[in-house]
């Protein structure tokens, strides 16, 4: 009887080590490309190159970046060339508060910044936290170093505020949403802002397509013909890792 009795505990053991599902990797990155080619009254090639990766190993401590580059030429002329990068860490101090320290890239020839570098430093809050959807909201102190091809290299203090929301439609679709600010301490009036949107669609094991929508505005172009803003739509499929 005894014996009956502790075979059948450890086979039930066996079962359940055996039978549970593995730990989630503390690391998730993806991959991708896009590229659109249309002929006719004019010659358009546009593509795009994402990267994104996340470091989450459940704990207090959550890593992130990212990077996009989007080029257009229509005719043999070049109308997009854009590159931006995000690399981030956050802190939880508590199940809604949150420090964090971040880096940010931009590089935009069109816009005439041939680099804009914003080491900043601050906290958030997580407004809405569940499993569906998720709404924080931050801010930041720190440092903006610049060069543009009208005003050359330049530095100093920088303020930033964020905003990111995003929300699982369904087991297999994700939208998401970025706003953020950032203004130089010596004039607030010189400030760059940026919003983006997409919507992720799973369309295999480790395969998504995404459908995204950019716009960025900067205050203070370095000359009056360059527009203040811009924007671009763009479809990629990443591949998960």
């Amino acid at each position: 009887m005894k014996r009956t009795a502790f075979a059948i505990l450890l086979t039930t053991f066996a079962t359940t080590i055996f039978a549970a599902d593995p730990p989630p990797k503390p690391w998730t990155s993806s991959i991708g490309a896009g590229l659109a080619i249309t002929s006719g009254n004019t010659d358009t090639k546009n593509y795009n190159l994402a990267f994104a990766t996340k470091y989450d190993p459940k704990t207090k401590f959550v890593f992130k970046a990212d990077a996009l580059y989007l080029r257009g030429d229509s005719n043999g002329e070049t109308q997009v060339d854009k590159t931006s990068m995000d690399a981030r860490g956050e802190y939880a101090l508590s199940d809604r508060t949150f420090a964090f320290a971040e880096v940010s890239y931009l590089r935009d020839p069109f816009k005439g910044v041939n680099y804009l570098v914003a080491p900043l430093a601050g906290g958030g809050y997580r407004i809405i936290r569940s499993d569906a959807r998720n709404l924080t909201v931050d801010a930041a102190l720190g440092a903006e170093l610049e060069s543009n091809s009208g005003f050359g290299r330049s530095s100093g203090g920088a303020a930033k505020a964020g905003e990111n929301f995003d929300w699982k439609l369904s087991p297999t679709s994700k939208f998401t949403q970025k706003l953020t600010a950032i203004w130089k301490t010596n004039d607030f009036g010189d400030a760059f802002y940026h919003f983006d949107a997409g919507l992720t669609t799973t369309v295999a094991t480790r395969l998504e397509l995404k459908l995204a929508y950019v716009y960025d505005y900067k205050t203070k172009p370095p000359s009056i013909g360059i527009k203040k803003g811009d924007s671009a739509i763009f479809a990629a499929l990443l591949v998960k890792f």
